[in-house]
């Protein structure tokens, strides 16, 4: 008999018990008459805040900052951001009273005494910021003042142009190729041209595309981005304390006036300032999903001192004005000549030829309120005299 008779022959042996793992249970029996609890993939926290669901995340801070904006007619807004280390008087005051006192408590020498003498260091160093605070506040209270009396709807104006989307331009190129291929000769004298059926331009599909997207809330030519009732321009600020915290005050203290802040979970910060209007309050996870929803609607930017946080959102909106992604007569504010001269070499920049001097030229450099809101009152005006006569950029 040869071995694969012999095992066809011989009866499996199970090592595993089956009387004994058929009372194992993966749940008690007298449950039976009862459902099995289960969890719904969207209410499941531990997947939702797990690297599997971080896309789901992404999208959901970028769709309900912007279904929150539309629903409060917010289509237009001034950036306004800077340090957070920033203090007014009176805050700079009592920072200096506590570190004062806990220097005075501590032994000299101890690790509470260098701790404290270090505090008071930094605070001083700071003290130049003060003045700065109330003239953001006031600047951001003259916008707003302005924004309300004047009515100056967000509608008109636009820092972004989203008419001219990728999708529409390649709805017009296919159109182009069709009536190309019209005309386009045969490629032998026996080759029948070929037929090719005119369609109307409003009517034009892409021979890749079966449908016509609808414009997306968010769009410029969605039906109700026009409503009657749209917003003004608003300030807007990262939400935090200094600079930002004086713009969002500076904005609440006019009567009717709202103002946005999109803050950022940060270890050392609190939360956002109490002076951000309530339903216009963002907290982000994510550093660029807030700076996209930031600039979405920015109409003009002022930037006053800052440190790291302030450069890289600076730099990153003036690339985006660079190059065209935003519209490029879109005013920028440099408040706080000294320390933005001092900090950039701007001159340094365009000699090596890596920005132009126009580029330059077209930043506003100053300590005043008024200039500083006659520059942005101005730009925005002229920009919406431009995009009513069909141009994308003010006339020379």
């Amino acid at each position: 008999m040869s071995p694969s008779e012999a095992n066809k022959s011989e009866p499996i042996k199970l090592e595993v018990d089956l009387s004994k793992s058929a009372k194992k249970y993966h749940r008690d029996p007298s449950a039976w008459d009862k459902p099995v609890p289960v969890t719904k993939a969207y209410r499941n926290q531990d997947f939702l805040n797990s690297s599997h669901a971080r896309h789901l995340r992404i999208l959901a801070e970028h769709e309900e900052t912007m279904q929150r904006l539309r629903f409060n007619n917010v289509r237009a807004t001034i950036q306004i951001f800077g340090s957070a280390r920033a203090r007014d008087r009176e805050q700079y005051d009592a920072a200096l009273s506590v570190a004062t006192a806990a220097l005075e408590e501590a032994a000299p020498g101890s690790d509470a005494f260098v701790d404290a003498t270090e505090r008071i260091a930094k605070i001083k160093q700071t003290e130049w910021m003060v003045p700065y605070m109330a003239s953001v506040q006031e600047l951001a209270r003259k916008i707003t003042q302005w924004s309300v009396s004047t009515r100056r709807s967000g509608q008109v104006l636009s820092g972004v142009d989203r008419t001219k989307s990728a999708l529409k331009q390649s709805f017009e190129r296919s159109l182009n190729d069709l009536v190309l291929a019209e005309d386009a000769e045969p490629s032998s004298p026996n080759t029948p041209k070929r037929e090719v059926i005119k369609v109307p331009s409003e009517r034009a599909v892409s021979p890749t595309r079966r449908c016509q997207y609808l414009p997306h809330t968010t769009d410029d030519n969605h039906p109700e981005a026009r409503a009657a009732t749209a917003a003004d321009l608003f300030v807007c600020t990262g939400g935090g304390p200094g600079f930002m915290e004086a713009a969002n005050r500076g904005a609440a203290s006019v009567p009717g006036g709202r103002s946005v802040g999109m803050g950022i979970s940060l270890p050392f910060e609190t939360g956002l300032n109490p002076y951000v209007t309530p339903e216009l309050a963002f907290e982000y996870h994510y550093f660029f999903t807030r700076k996209f929803c930031m600039a979405f609607y920015m109409q003009a930017l002022v930037a006053a001192p800052g440190g790291f946080g302030t450069m890289d959102e600076l730099f990153e909106l003036m690339t985006l004005k660079q190059t065209g992604k935003m519209n490029r007569e879109m005013p920028i504010v440099l408040f706080g000549k000294e320390y933005w001269e001092s900090v950039v070499n701007w001159q340094a920049l365009a000699k090596f030829g890596v920005i132009s001097q126009k580029e330059v030229d077209d930043l506003l450099f100053t300590d005043s309120v008024d200039e500083a809101f006659h520059f942005i009152t101005s730009r925005l005006k002229a920009m919406q005299i431009a995009q009513e006569n069909g141009r994308t950029s003010p006339a020379p």
